[in-house]
């Protein structure tokens, strides 16, 4: 094998548009998802959906980044990004003050924010 730069050596995860994945996902590491997921997508750092990403079921990350589609409850537990071609069907959990949606964006579901507390911060598998 080649000695050369390819993302998974840089810490980053990536699901190309070319697939579809049924089951669960977890990541140490960031994560860029623009395939499609039938599941349930855990990240330990930045979970990210692309333009091309499609997600249905659950997400759970510190950092969620949402450009494509989800259908499912979000747990967010430091920041989540609502980008203006996304669209969100789902009940959104993130810390107060911490979640950003550019104009253009779909939201539909419920939204709960919460004080931040790292302490109680815990990733469900």
């Amino acid at each position: 094998m080649s000695n050369q730069n390819y993302p998974a050596q840089k810490g980053l995860g990536y699901l190309g548009e070319d697939l579809l994945i049924q089951g669960t996902i977890h990541s140490q590491k960031k994560i860029v998802v623009s395939g499609t997921v039938e599941g349930a997508v855990h990240g330990d750092q930045e979970i990210v959906v692309s333009e091309t990403g499609n997600v249905i079921g659950k997400m759970e990350g510190n950092i969620i980044v949402v450009s494509g589609k989800v259908n499912g409850d979000m747990l967010v537990h430091e920041r989540l990004e609502v980008n203006s071609s996304a669209n969100v069907n789902g009940e959104v959990q993130v810390p107060s003050g911490h979640l950003l949606i550019q104009e253009g964006a779909k939201l539909e579901g419920q939204c709960k924010t919460s004080q931040k507390n790292p302490a109680s911060k815990q990733i469900t598998h």
